[in-house]
């Protein structure tokens, strides 16, 4: 019997019977609690291959399978427990205050004029770093950064009479300790004059966009080990959200007067979308979706995730 089928099996089983517990409101479980111990799948894989070349081939599979069951025991008793912190993977942000941005570290600031633009386009590629946008500019774009490493870069094309920009993380020799993501947080603001399409492409990271007074066209995210929280408003008659993660804490708040569509793909994911309809179809609605003058259409895409839609 090879062993490592013992692992995942074992894997998916928990997996599965948690988000099937939960779906009937029997347990509540902190998927936050516990997104931190990821590391130990690389424990098991590295028990499993000793045990198997170097153990008892006819107690090795028990004892892979007892290590395993031990494990997901303490994961489990982990995710009873609500997160006292921020982010996954012991992210460890601060972002309750905006005043570090301004002290300590490497502080850069990149701006970029308004010229009276009525559509805008945002890249922001980057991770190891807590993005942030909260509050509007007279300017097109302002980033204030604080960080420990990499390099940002911002340029601006026009294209179709569309202002472009692009800011991004250039620095290859990247520091992936998810531990000191504090020291690199960027704290953005945009002009809510522009109709604005953004997209965010991060590997690990935060970003938290409260998008509540800009008239946003499409939102694109895509990260590996993410979380991601975003806020809309209800500016123009359609907004786009795209949302495509691996292993992520998602949260996205659309207004009550919206009407709203979830198309969800995830075969692992937990999802907690409150005050929609789930459809024939698969899709979940808010119960004026055919009539709201406004509509948001979210797509969700995600390997071992948790999306939450909620209104406001």
């Amino acid at each position: 019997m090879k062993t490592e089928k013992i692992v995942w099996g074992l894997i998916l089983i928990f997996t599965g019977s948690i988000f099937l517990l939960e779906n009937f409101d029997l347990i509540e479980f902190y998927w936050s609690s516990v997104w931190r111990f990821w590391p130990v799948i690389f424990i098991l894989i590295g028990a499993n291959m000793l045990l198997s070349r170097f153990g008892n081939k006819s107690a090795a599979p028990y004892m892979i399978g007892a290590i395993t069951i031990l494990t997901l025991g303490l994961i489990a008793y982990q995710g009873t427990r609500p997160d006292r912190g921020r982010g996954w993977m012991n992210f460890k942000y601060e972002n309750d205050h905006d005043e570090e941005y301004s002290s300590g570290g490497a502080n850069t600031t990149f701006t970029e004029t308004y010229d009276g633009s009525t559509n805008a386009r945002l890249n922001i590629q980057g991770g190891a770093t807590s993005f942030r946008l909260t509050d509007t500019t007279s300017n097109l774009f302002e980033a204030s950064l604080k960080q420990r490493f990499g390099k940002f870069t911002l340029n601006k094309t026009v294209i179709d009479s569309i202002e472009v920009l692009n800011f991004r993380m250039r620095d290859g020799k990247q520091n992936w300790n998810l531990d000191k993501m504090e020291n690199n947080k960027t704290l953005i603001q945009l002009n809510n004059t522009p109709i604005w399409d953004i997209k965010i492409e991060m590997g690990a990271g935060e970003a938290i966009f409260d998008l509540s007074n800009y008239k946003v066209k499409k939102l694109v995210f895509e990260g590996g080990a993410a979380s991601f929280e975003a806020k809309l408003g209800s500016g123009l008659p359609l907004t786009e959200v795209e949302v495509e993660t691996g292993v992520a804490n998602v949260e996205i708040e659309v207004p009550d007067s919206s009407g709203c569509r979830i198309d969800v793909d995830s075969g692992l994911s937990s999802k907690d979308f409150i005050g929609f309809i789930k459809q024939a179809d698969g899709t979940y609605e808010t119960s004026n979706y055919g009539t709201a003058p406004n509509k948001i259409n979210i797509s969700l895409k995600g390997g071992l995730s948790s999306f939450e839609v909620k209104k406001y």
